[in-house]
């Protein structure tokens, strides 16, 4: 007899289960629905406010969001150029299946990026004087040579040669310091060390000039007649060479117009860098205070 009354039970529990399984997954696609909606929008906020930020950087006050406008999303903001930050905010309109009376919904994220000079970064072992640095820049930015065994450096500019250091560790990846305070490098040697070989910028295959690098700017006001060799070097910035030639103990690379020697051989010395000065914005490093020397970071604000 007990047989008989459960006989049809199942079927009662799978009619009265039906709707809480239809509304369970009901709310499971239109949360899943809203879930990549505001992945995609998150997405496009932060790469329109890295592009945002780079413009700004830049001096660039106009920048086209079509690109960065991905997966049915657009731009919900007008975003400006702050001080230092700027904030772009993108939004997506989606449809509910599900939802009681159906509709639609807007979701909308927002992402801040930031702009600042470089305060620390993995350069080449080089660290140039600041003022070195500026003087070979008034001939222009787009071709400047700079002389490691300058017997005559710039007046009042620095007691090396040439203005330059090699710091100790031969490899690419030497890591220094910059700030407002001033705080310092690893140690030097003399200026004329510059004359060896430079892995990062001598090995002629890997990559070919011309190549882009990070080079370390000293103070050499701060640093004074303390800088002639095993010392320590006040990081001032950054600033990134597009090296085209050079001119080392033994090797050498001609850029165009640069012969096997440097072209003012008999005043300024034997050995020589030539390259391009890169105003640019950067992923190396990281944010902080230094001199700007047209070297920038940008980065997403978390």
């Amino acid at each position: 007899m007990s047989q008989r009354r459960d006989r049809g039970s199942a079927t009662l529990f799978v009619v009265l289960a039906l709707p809480v399984l239809f509304i369970a997954s009901a709310l499971v696609f239109d949360g899943g629905r809203g879930y990549v909606a505001r992945r995609e929008t998150q997405n496009a906020a932060d790469a329109g406010a890295l592009a945002k930020a780079t413009d700004c950087a830049q001096a660039i006050t106009t920048t086209a969001f079509t690109p960065y406008q991905t997966n049915g999303t657009s731009l919900a903001n007008t975003p400006t150029c702050g001080s230092g930050t700027t904030v772009v905010s993108m939004s997506k309109t989606i449809s509910y299946m599900f939802r009681p009376g159906g509709g639609t919904g807007t979701v909308t994220r927002s992402a801040t990026a930031r702009w600042s000079t470089l305060g620390s970064a993995s350069t080449t072992p080089i660290v140039i004087s600041s003022c070195e640095f500026t003087a070979a820049r008034l001939n222009g930015d787009t071709d400047i040579f700079f002389y490691l065994d300058d017997p005559s450096p710039w007046s009042g500019c620095s007691s090396l040669p040439g203005g330059f250091s090699q710091l100790e560790n031969d490899n690419c990846a030497i890591f220094v310091t910059a700030g407002s305070g001033f705080e310092v490098a690893a140690q030097g040697q003399a200026g004329n060390a510059l004359q060896r070989i430079i892995p990062c910028i001598t090995n002629p295959t890997s990559p070919e000039l011309p190549r882009d690098v990070l080079i370390a700017i000293y103070n050499a006001a701060v640093c004074g007649s303390g800088c002639r060799g095993n010392g320590v070097y006040p990081i001032a910035g950054f600033a990134m060479i597009r090296v085209t030639g050079y001119r080392l103990n033994g090797n050498n690379v001609a850029g165009v117009g640069m012969p096997n020697q440097c072209p003012d051989r008999q005043t300024r010395g034997r050995y020589c860098l030539r390259g391009d000065f890169i105003r640019s914005v950067t992923s190396i490093g990281t944010p902080g205070s230094s001199t700007n020397f047209g070297l920038l970071q940008v980065a997403l604000q978390l």
